[in-house]
């Protein structure tokens, strides 16, 4: 199954980083792996909620879209949750080759 979400870069790291992006409605990011570089992004928090409950995440293979650009493929490696409300924190991707994105 494929999912597409559309991407934003970020310009800073850190906590102070996270917690504006937060504010302003969005969730902060990472996409790393399959031999490209990292890049740090942020996503719109009520449509990526909506999305993950939506979709099987150990079997998705998303299609993410940074800035409008090129899409890139990637499985989602992990989703920070905050621990007592009900608010995501941080999610990290994990680049698949395009060859591999439809092998499972």
């Amino acid at each position: 199954m494929e999912a597409k979400i559309d991407l934003e870069t970020r310009a800073g790291a850190g906590k102070g980083v996270a917690r504006r992006l937060r504010r302003a409605g969005r969730v902060p990011g990472v996409i790393y792996g399959g031999g490209g570089d990292n890049v740090l992004v942020s996503m719109r928090a009520r449509e990526t909620v909506n999305l993950l409950r939506a979709v099987p995440v150990e079997e998705t293979v998303f299609e993410l879209s940074v800035d409008g650009g090129e899409v890139e493929h990637a499985r989602i490696r992990e989703v920070q949750v905050h621990p007592y409300r009900p608010e995501l924190l941080h999610v990290d991707f994990l680049r698949v080759q395009p060859d591999a994105a439809g092998d499972d």
